[in-house]
C-alpha cells in the first residue's frame, strides 16, 4: 500500500480524525493492512487479544462457536467500527471469532501502539471510550428487544431498520436468512415463518434476498396488534388464577364461620 493510501484510510477514521501529523506519521509504523476475501477468519475464539481492528470496508461477523453449528452472532460490525479493544483492556482471550461476510479491508493496530496512542491523545481515549459507550448501548438495547418482543416484533423491527437505512420499502437483505435469525435469536425456521406470516397478510412480499413492504405504518401497528393480543391470554390466565385463589380463600373463611 502506498504511503498516500495509508495516510486517507487514517486519517478518514472517526477515531484519529483529530490526530496530529506526528502521531500520524507514528501510527502509520505500527498499522498493518489486513484484506479478507469472504468467509475467511481474522482470529478465533481463545486467540490471544494482541491487536485491535478498524473495517475499513466490508462486513464483519462476531459470533460464539456452537457445537451444533448454529453459531450465535455477537455483532455485525460495519465500516467505521473498530472492535477487539475491550480485550486489549481486559488482558482476556477474544471470547468470540471473527468472520468476513463479504471482502472486506481492516487494519490492525497492534496493543502497545494503542496505548501509547492513548497515552498521547486523551481527544483518541475519549473517542474510543464513546466507541464502546455506543456499543454497550447497542447490546442492551438488543437484549430489551430479544427478552420484551416476540419473534413478529423483532423480525418487523429489523425490516423497519433496514428499510431506515436503505431509505427504501424496497429493501435488500445483505445477509443471508439463517445469519439473520441468529442475529434476532430466532431459528431459521421461525424467522422464515414470521416472513411467509406477513406475505400472507399482503404486508410485504419476499423475492429471494428483496423484500418489498407494503406500508411501513400499517407493518408496525400490525407488530403491535400482535404483542397486544400475546399479552392478553398471559393477563386473562392472571386474573384467572386470582378469581380461584379468592374464592378458594372465600371458601376457608366461611368454613371457618
Amino acid at each position: 500500500m502506498s504511503k498516500i493510501n495509508l495516510d486517507g484510510l487514517l486519517s478518514n477514521q472517526a477515531l484519529f480524525r483529530h490526530i496530529s501529523p506526528f502521531e500520524l506519521e507514528s501510527l502509520k509504523k505500527e498499522v498493518v493492512k489486513l484484506e479478507l476475501d469472504k468467509g475467511l477468519s481474522l482470529f478465533q475464539k481463545g486467540d490471544t487479544a494482541d491487536a485491535c481492528f478498524i473495517l475499513v470496508y466490508g462486513l464483519v461477523k462476531l459470533a460464539i462457536p456452537s457445537s451444533n453449528g448454529s453459531d450465535k452472532i455477537v455483532e455485525l460490525i460495519r465500516p467505521g467500527q473498530c472492535f477487539g479493544e475491550a480485550m486489549l483492556f481486559l488482558e482476556e482471550p477474544y471470547p468470540f471469532y471473527a468472520e468476513s461476510l463479504e471482502p472486506s479491508l481492516l487494519l490492525r493496530l497492534p496493543k502497545n501502539a494503542l496505548f501509547k496512542l492513548l497515552d498521547q491523545s486523551p481527544t483518541i481515549a475519549r473517542q474510543m471510550m464513546t466507541g464502546l459507550s455506543y456499543r454497550l448501548l447497542g447490546f442492551i438495547r438488543s437484549v430489551e428487544r430479544q427478552s420484551s418482543h416476540n419473534a413478529m416484533q423483532r423480525v418487523v423491527d429489523y425490516l423497519v431498520q433496514v428499510a431506515t437505512t436503505q431509505e427504501s420499502n424496497d429493501i435488500r437483505l445483505e445477509l443471508k436468512k439463517n445469519v439473520v435469525a441468529s442475529l434476532l435469536n430466532l431459528t431459521p425456521e421461525t424467522f422464515s415463518r414470521m416472513l411467509h406470516h406477513l406475505s400472507e397478510l399482503d404486508l410485504i412480499r419476499v423475492s429471494a434476498s428483496r423484500i418489498n413492504i407494503n406500508c411501513l405504518t400499517a407493518l408496525k401497528a400490525y407488530a403491535s396488534t400482535s404483542a397486544a393480543q400475546e399479552s392478553t391470554p398471559h393477563k386473562n390466565s392472571i386474573r384467572a388464577a386470582n378469581r380461584r385463589s379468592s374464592a378458594l380463600m372465600q371458601e376457608r373463611t366461611s368454613s371457618f364461620g
